[in-house]
């Protein structure tokens, strides 16, 4: 993990609960991040708030703020963020199931409440240092779900293998590949 500054990063914090939209402002102040917006869901929609352009967000997935729909729409481009854009689930909700859902709505990184300014920074230092491409099909749109490389079990059942070439803000390009024999 780098020593990243992270003076000049715009980090927008998606949060329903007014505690952990100040914590969460205080923690990244506390790592150096001197531009920082806090906003409930809601208030996603605020003109004013149309102006900030942040470089990641981190989404709040509660009772009090639906980061999941959030997250969805930021992917199918109803919201009016790059749709490539880090995003970061901050929740309590980490059973298995809800941090799969998390994943396949397109997240980048995921982050279990309570939070701590340590493992704050180890999510923007691992976007970093190991970015994703991004994969669109028919169905998803987001950094690749996979996390490690693995050969398939059995016989390769794709009909075409691609190799994704992209991410960081570009179209990812689909460049055929050969399928492990």
């Amino acid at each position: 993990m780098g020593n990243y500054n992270l003076q000049k990063l715009n980090v927008l914090v998606v949060e329903g609960h007014q505690m952990m939209r100040r914590v969460m402002r205080d923690v990244l102040t506390s790592l150096g991040v001197n531009n920082v917006e806090v906003v409930t869901a809601n208030e996603l929609d605020n003109p004013e708030n149309a102006q900030f352009q942040p470089d990641v967000i981190f989404t709040d997935w509660s009772p009090n703020c639906d980061g999941l729909e959030v997250i969805k729409q930021i992917r199918d481009k109803k919201r009016n963020f790059d749709r490539y854009i880090p995003i970061v689930m901050v929740s309590a909700f980490t059973e298995v199931k809800q941090v799969c859902m998390a994943r396949d709505a397109g997240i980048t990184e995921f982050l279990a409440k309570p939070v701590s300014a340590t493992l704050i920074y180890r999510r923007i230092a691992a976007m970093v240092d190991n970015p994703r491409d991004f994969v669109e099909t028919g169905s998803f749109f987001g950094p690749d779900r996979r996390r490690r490389q693995a050969p398939p079990k059995g016989a390769e059942r794709r009909k075409q293998v691609f190799q994704y070439i992209g991410g960081g803000g570009r179209e990812p390009r689909a460049v055929p590949a050969e399928p492990d024999k």
